[in-house]
């Protein structure tokens, strides 16, 4: 038989224990449960707050920082560069207030000569095959020992490029022919020269945009792959000549958001044989052109690093002598006033 004293005196087990919880939940428990949350809301309150504080101290810092070598950057850099014939190529529009401050400083640094070649999208764009295809087919009828035949067609005309800029003065290819081939490079809208046609390049500066920059919101997602992939074998096979040529180089591209983790800065900064190159970040920065002008100078000294704020930046600036004065000033921020700010307001952007 069912002995219902049993079941009986589990019920009333039960509505014991949920009584009791009842009593201790509107009571004595709740408080001090309510008492911990709040005091834990409060600290991380707290925490957040000085997080936050902190952030906004070395944002200031930054801010100094950046106009304090955004200033002195033309003395830093003159006369260090004479006898130097400088080569400054960039690949999008919205890099041209930087180029034309890479241009300033580079006159402040003497270089006996400064040519700017842009590159132009049908380098990578996916529906300009054919125009790549005549350039080449251009090139070989002109001089064919410029073309490497061993590399894929897409990225035998970043190796032309630099191979026009970087070759022997001895190479068997005349001005007359050198000349003729950036022709037909630019005729088919690959490349853009400003000035007369580029000499054997002494040093050479990329300045390269954001990858965001170089998309085209019109394409569907596969030619927006395709076209990110083309740009980025360009952008490789170029510095993949560059590296192998023992010319002195730099790439320097603009991060707006601080973050070197994405395109050509990341593939370069992550391989071994880009080391012999220079890289710097922050290119649309105030700072930015300084610190792109101050690798190339550490560069044409037989001197190589990877510079800026990001990650995965070795130092802010190159370890020369005419950078002692920036690092100084980071081992030495801007005492604060009274209200919270730097006393020398000075140097903020």
């Amino acid at each position: 038989m069912i002995d219902f004293r049993y079941h009986l005196v589990s019920l009333i087990s039960v509505f014991l224990a949920l009584a009791v919880g009842i009593v201790l939940g509107a009571g004595p428990l709740r408080e001090s449960l309510g008492a911990q949350l709040a005091g834990q809301v409060e600290q991380l309150r707290s925490e957040q707050d000085d997080l936050r504080a902190q952030a906004d101290d070395l944002r200031t810092q930054n801010d100094h920082l950046s106009g304090f070598i955004t200033e002195i950057g033309p003395d830093l850099v003159a006369g260090t560069l004479e006898q130097n014939d400088v080569v400054v190529i960039s690949d999008h529009n919205s890099t041209r207030q930087s180029v034309q401050s890479l241009t300033g400083l580079l006159e402040h640094a003497g270089a006996r000569s400064i040519t700017r070649i842009t590159l132009q999208p049908a380098l990578w764009d996916p529906g300009s095959e054919q125009r790549r295809s005549e350039a080449l087919d251009a090139v070989a009828g002109i001089a064919p020992v410029l073309l490497d035949r061993d590399l894929e067609e897409s990225e035998q005309l970043p190796d032309l490029i630099i191979s026009l800029l970087t070759q022997d003065a001895s190479s068997e290819v005349t001005p007359e022919l050198r000349s003729q081939v950036w022709q037909a490079l630019m005729d088919n809208q690959l490349v853009a020269i400003d000035g007369q046609t580029p000499p054997r390049a002494s040093a050479v500066l990329y300045a390269a945009a954001e990858p965001a920059q170089l998309t085209v919101g019109s394409d569907d997602d596969p030619t927006a792959a395709d076209r990110a992939q083309q740009l980025l074998t360009v952008q490789t096979s170029l510095l993949t000549a560059l590296a192998g040529s023992d010319t002195p180089a730099v790439l320097s591209v603009a991060t707006p958001d601080n973050d070197g983790t994405v395109g050509i800065l990341r593939s370069v900064r992550g391989d071994s044989a880009f080391t012999d190159l220079s890289t710097t970040d922050r290119l649309q920065a105030s700072d930015g052109p300084v610190l792109a002008v101050l690798a190339l100078i550490e560069q044409v000294r037989g001197g190589a690093g990877d510079y800026g704020t990001t990650a995965d930046a070795d130092a802010r600036v190159p370890d020369l002598p005419e950078a002692a004065v920036i690092r100084d000033e980071m081992e030495d921020p801007p005492a604060e006033d009274a209200t919270g700010g730097p006393s020398d307001a000075g140097g903020q952007e």
